[in-house]
């Protein structure tokens, strides 16, 4: 998808117009970069404070290391090598000379599908207005301007990261917009005040994400303010308690991820603390997002692809698959050297469609025909 940046001034040098590359990803946004003109692939994350690099990739290119920093992550924090990096460009956008941290970015990768070499965060997307198209898989960098189109929300600043206001029955609520998420959350913290002398909302347990080992639940809320509008029917993460990162914070409510955001035009204007919603009108929501069996996978290293969360009630649990079983076949087809979106298909479809899936559990396998249900947030015509 083609990203036009307009003429900027960085590190005192004349930038213009030119074209680079982006693309949608499941809700994650991938932005091609070139790091001292070794070509990477961001992730665009606003949850992030500041821009990463994989560990394994900053050593492959010699990068220097400057020092250390913390590096907070919602379940956790710890502390990262910094890395110095001399041109970071982004076709003819050059920034020079800026720090980077590092991480092991493995296992985002691997629950992404894709190979990320690191992460695009808020210190270089507060230099820009940038403007996020979901639908076309394109990012925008643009001069930061006074004058922007779409619905105003004023945003949180704590640090170099940016909060929602949102209220769900009346109960104010306060989300980090977080575009390296394509699932929204509720904390533990978040869960608890919208269950103040509430009755509980039905749920999925055993839902798995991404760095933690624990599970969490699938809720749909009826109804969500955010700025002057309503929006209705939307799925989120009950999160499992933390005792560190950015969660553990009693006073942030959740996330606000890529699956709410993707309905919209998105503008983000960190510089005056702003972001900008435009109904997007090619959004078609995913009427097959939970209409499926329960389960969640990974490839593994021989090629097939392992189950790595199994949801509760559903067709797979009914049908006792496990944490661990590996999907050998789907509907006849082998998945040995089947992308992951393709697997996805054959396990989701209209409520009522049989399917078969061949699985090898403990060295013995076994064929299993379950119905495709639907579990959460119907969506409405």
């Amino acid at each position: 998808m083609l990203l036009v940046i307009a003429v900027v001034i960085l590190s005192g040098t004349l930038i213009k117009s030119s074209n680079a590359q982006s693309r949608n990803v499941d809700g994650a946004l991938l932005v091609e970069v070139q790091i001292d003109r070794a070509p990477a692939v961001l992730l665009l994350d606003t949850g992030a404070e500041r821009s990463l690099l994989d560990r394994e990739f900053a050593q492959r290119l010699g990068l220097r290391p400057v020092g250390f920093a913390n590096i907070q992550k919602p379940y956790s924090s710890d502390q990262s090598e910094l890395v110095l990096i001399p041109n970071l460009d982004i076709q003819s956008v050059r920034i020079k000379d800026m720090t980077m941290l590092t991480d092991d970015l493995a296992a985002s990768s691997e629950a992404l599908g894709v190979h990320i070499d690191g992460i695009l965060g808020n210190d270089i997307l507060g230099k820009f207005a940038v403007t996020l198209d979901y639908s076309t898989g394109s990012v925008t960098f643009g001069p930061i301007s006074a004058v922007h189109h779409g619905v105003p929300i004023k945003l949180r600043r704590i640090g170099d990261r940016y909060f929602a206001n949102l209220k769900f029955g009346g109960v104010p609520l306060s989300f980090l917009l977080d575009t390296g998420t394509n699932f929204s959350s509720l904390s533990q913290g978040g869960w608890s005040k919208l269950n103040q002398d509430k009755r509980p909302l039905p749920a999925i347990d055993g839902v798995r994400s991404s760095g933690t080992s624990a599970t969490s639940k699938l809720v749909c809320f009826p109804r969500m303010l955010i700025g002057r509008a309503f929006y209705e029917n939307l799925p989120m993460r009950v999160l499992p308690p933390t005792s560190a990162g950015i969660l553990s914070n009693p006073d942030i409510s959740g996330l606000l991820g890529s699956d709410f955001l993707m309905r919209f035009v998105v503008l983000l204007d960190f510089a005056n603390d702003s972001l900008y919603l435009s109904p997007d009108p090619n959004f078609k929501p995913d009427q097959d997002r939970f209409s499926t069996i329960g389960i969640q996978f990974v490839k593994d290293p021989t090629g097939f692809f392992t189950v790595m969360a199994v949801w509760s009630p559903t067709p797979a649990s009914e049908a006792n698959f496990n944490v661990g079983d590996q999907i050998l076949s789907a509907n006849g087809l082998s998945t040995i050297e089947m992308p992951q979106e393709d697997l996805s298909s054959q396990l989701h479809g209209k409520p009522g469609r049989e399917i078969q899936v061949d699985i090898s559990s403990h060295g013995s396998q076994r064929t299993v025909r379950l119905a495709i249900r639907n579990l959460l947030c119907q969506e409405r015509p």
